[in-house]
């Protein structure tokens, strides 16, 4: 394995220190080498865990909107490692968030990695929103390749909170889904591959749940060119692992949605 990484949505993220705990124990359980966390409401939880992961440097977006992107990497882990804020993925609209893309230079091989939270919604401004950021990412794929010496070179992950929900009706009258979830899901797919990219499989249907059920709202996507960890024996056995809520039920699940997040977190390795 040359590294590993998780991405969460830990759902409105304050510096609760019980809470820190809480989220910590679930990243160190897992122990990614990089660690992206989405819907943090405070610039305090980078002190916080700056002290629960002293062996790790962290990187904060910063802007206008009320959630930043939080993302971690392991010091010794890499040879050089560069953050940067891709405000394009706001796609002007100031209560979004910038895309969080950081390099990491390892054995003499950069690997991109974007950490995107993506507009949440069934209305056509938020599903518009959506698909912009999409070919924001297929542009800044391009745009790496290129800079990096063709097609493949920019070894791009993406993961995150994609809220791929669907498209309602724009009329208030009329109730029915004309773009529902897995389609806009599917057409993500075939975007990604279009790009040269493959949307990875989980080992779970859905990564979300809320009083309305569940849904599959997080996903993570990787240039062709990379391989992955199969967690399984076949060849097509899930390259992501979902983890949070979905092991538990019960009592115990109800406290994980309460306590920690509405979203399961995703690991993956890069072999």
């Amino acid at each position: 394995m040359k590294f590993s990484v998780l991405s969460w949505n830990i759902e409105h993220f304050k510096a609760s220190a019980a809470r820190l705990k809480k989220v910590a124990t679930h990243i160190r359980k897992q122990s990614p080498d990089i660690f992206c966390l989405l819907e943090v409401e405070s610039m305090d939880v980078r002190t916080l865990m700056e002290k629960e992961f002293a062996g790790y440097d962290f990187a904060l977006t910063d802007g206008p909107q009320v959630q930043e992107i939080l993302v971690g990497w392991r010091r010794a882990k890499f040879d050089q490692a560069v953050f940067s804020q891709k405000w394009e993925f706001d796609v002007g609209n100031s209560r979004l968030r910038p895309g969080a893309l950081l390099s990491v230079r390892q054995t003499g091989l950069w690997y991109n990695l974007l950490f995107l939270h993506t507009d949440s919604g069934t209305d056509a401004p938020a599903f518009g929103n959506r698909a912009e950021m999409f070919d924001k990412t297929w542009n800044l794929k391009s745009a790496l390749d290129k800079n990096l010496g063709g097609a493949g070179a920019s070894r791009l992950i993406v993961m995150g909170d994609l809220n791929t929900m669907g498209l309602m009706f724009p009329r208030p009258a009329k109730k029915f889904v004309r773009v529902d979830a897995p389609t806009e899901i599917a057409a993500l797919g075939e975007a990604a591959a279009a790009a040269g990219m493959v949307l990875l499989k989980k080992d779970r249907p859905t990564t979300w749940k809320g009083s309305a059920g569940e849904s599959d709202l997080d996903h993570a996507m990787a240039s062709v060119s990379l391989t992955f960890t199969r967690f399984g024996s076949t060849l097509d056995a899930p390259q992501v692992k979902v983890k949070g809520w979905p092991d538990l039920s019960g009592a115990e699940q109800t406290r994980f949605l309460a306590d920690m997040s509405d979203h399961a977190s995703m690991y993956l390795e890069v072999v």
